[in-house]
């Protein structure tokens, strides 16, 4: 781990980020990475320091949903109107009026957990598209819980298209309604506790201990200039008061880590077998596939998940999905996703690895950090034997 260590090291040093923590293990014992890189002059981190992990929050959102599943309280191909009847109750958006007044047409097929664990739903972020963005900048309301914040029209019929999107914030309100806890308190119960991880929670100011080893988000200032942390500055999840499954988790990189590897060596901590195969299967229709596919060529998107022309994706229900061969060490299967403050995991079951990387920078799709997430990756499959 050498080169890799020198590289995070220097690029700490030097203000690319404010602090990196990685996690790594193979089957075959080759691999065990645990390393945290602290500044000279900053706050330090360590194994266990607490992050705010935006958009990994939807795998252990994801597994949560699966594990509801398995308990026989849902199917993944049932009609879920009557459980979510605000996001039900949207109709698909034609268009939107200066005045932010939407025009909608009747929704036709149904929105089941599937769709929205491999955001095939319909939902879609307001500050991804211009329309949605229209609609919320003229609703006054408070946006506290999943129904102020997401219930906005769909953009297309469930299952015939596909958007990065709230949906996993709606299977998280899934989780709640049929288990009767918050997702807070079904995570712990179901995921944490069997994993042996007790760093993660939605809610901060109820666990002293986790909000002490909380780590300040960094930002730059100008696109080449240093990380600079900035405790003061409101962050994602600023305000929450409800469990969003979708970006509102703080959690150190040894409990996601727990989580990623479980997974990778199917242990069964926190799901059965035949349930784990599905997080690593795709599950996208043609129509959903292929407008998964122009998304993930925008810039902010080739920037956060690069990969080669030629190499197919697919969405699994847990996160990005390596559909084909052809990249340099993802092997087919392989499932991805990461957070907008620069984090990152992966499960590789075909070759046998998986990892976590941590940092706090916003904004996201940062080139100089996407370019140490593809070294630590490389570095994992060299170290594990895996590279062509």
């Amino acid at each position: 781990m050498a080169s890799l260590e020198n590289l995070l090291e220097s690029a700490v040093k030097d203000g690319t980020t404010s602090g990196i923590v990685v996690f790594a293990k193979d089957k075959d014992g080759k691999v065990d990475i645990a390393k945290a890189f602290s500044p000279e002059n900053g706050t330090p981190y360590n194994l266990d320091s607490v992050m705010e992990i935006a958009s990994m929050t939807k795998f252990p959102t994801s597994v949560a949903a699966l594990q509801i599943v398995e308990k026989g309280l849902i199917t993944l191909d049932e009609d879920l109107s009557h459980l979510l009847p605000t996001l039900a109750e949207q109709g698909i958006l034609i268009s939107v009026a200066d005045d932010g007044t939407p025009t909608t047409r009747k929704r036709q097929n149904p929105i089941t957990l599937r769709r929205l664990l491999s955001h095939s739903s319909g939902a879609g972020y307001y500050f991804l598209d211009a329309g949605l963005g229209k609609i919320r900048a003229t609703q006054k309301a408070p946006r506290h819980t999943v129904d102020e914040a997401f219930g906005l029209p769909l953009l297309f019929e469930p299952g015939e298209g596909w958007a990065y999107s709230p949906s996993l914030d709606w299977a998280g309100l899934l989780v709640e309604k049929l288990t009767g806890l918050t997702l807070d308190e079904y995570m712990v119960k179901n995921i944490w506790e069997p994993l042996g991880a007790h760093s993660s929670t939605f809610f901060p100011d109820q666990h002293p201990d986790i909000k002490a080893r909380q780590v300040p988000m960094a930002y730059r200032d100008d696109p080449d200039g240093p990380a600079v942390e900035k405790p003061d500055v409101k962050t994602i999840i600023s305000g929450y008061k409800h469990c969003f499954g979708g970006q509102g988790l703080l959690s150190s990189m040894e409990d996601c880590f727990k989580l990623v590897y479980s997974l990778l060596v199917d242990d069964e901590k926190v799901l059965k077998k035949e349930t784990t195969a599905l997080l690593f299967t795709p599950q996208l229709t043609s129509a959903s596939k292929e407008s998964m596919h122009k998304f993930m060529e925008t810039p902010a998107m080739k920037v956060m998940f690069p990969s080669p022309v030629g190499v197919d994706r697919d969405h699994s229900l847990g996160g990005l999905l390596i559909a084909g061969d052809g990249h340099e060490y993802w092997r087919e299967g392989t499932v991805m996703w990461g957070g907008a403050a620069n984090l990152n995991w992966f499960i590789d079951r075909a070759a046998g690895v998986c990892g976590v990387f941590g940092t706090q920078l916003l904004l996201p799709s940062d080139p100089r950090m996407r370019s140490l997430i593809n070294a630590f990756q490389k570095d994992v499959y060299r170290r594990a034997g895996k590279l062509e």
